[in-house]
């Protein structure tokens, strides 16, 4: 299974990204957009694995606690466009103490510094830079989801495997 660890969100700011992604379409740019049911934030990327038990326990024995978390900018890592998350230190802290815990259990996760983001649109291309323009909007986290992707019939699905409210 090729797996990952995220965060879901809130209707409200689902809606504002598919906002944003339809503001980035009427651009006139070709990209893969990303479907309203797989929108999420990646606190850890595990990779193809079949030890979902191991990480349902690590998910289940972090001291993690609800917090608020505000969707606001945008930006680029080369053809991949995303939505930002404003500065929050107890999502950092989650991250990193989840992603030590994966570590320390023999999981090869990246070491690379936590740069929190929201994928709107793969492999865009057009004659500009598209403009994104998202409604600054937040959310309570209560939620950590080990999530499964799978392509299906061409289509790039996610679904979560586990779930911990927090």
């Amino acid at each position: 299974m090729r797996l990952f660890i995220a965060i879901r969100f809130s209707r409200e700011i689902e809606n504002a990204l598919m906002d944003a992604i339809e503001k980035m379409k009427l651009q006139g740019i070709g990209a893969n957009f990303t479907r309203r049911e797989n929108l999420h934030l990646t606190l850890a990327f595990i990779g193809e694995s079949d030890r979902a038990e191991d990480i349902k326990n690590i998910i289940d024995s972090l001291d993690a606690h609800r917090f608020e978390m505000t969707v606001e900018g945008s930006g680029s890592f080369g053809d991949l466009y995303w939505a930002g998350i404003g500065e929050n230190t107890e999502l950092e802290g989650l991250a990193r103490d989840l992603c030590g815990r994966l570590r320390a259990a023999g999981f090869d996760i990246e070491r690379h510094r936590f740069t929190p983001h929201i994928t709107l649109a793969r492999r865009v291309v057009g004659k500009k830079r598209p403009e994104i323009t998202i409604a600054r909007t937040a959310m309570t986290v209560g939620r950590i989801s080990l999530m499964r992707s799978d392509r299906i019939d061409g289509r790039l699905c996610y679904r979560e495997v586990y779930g911990r409210d927090i």
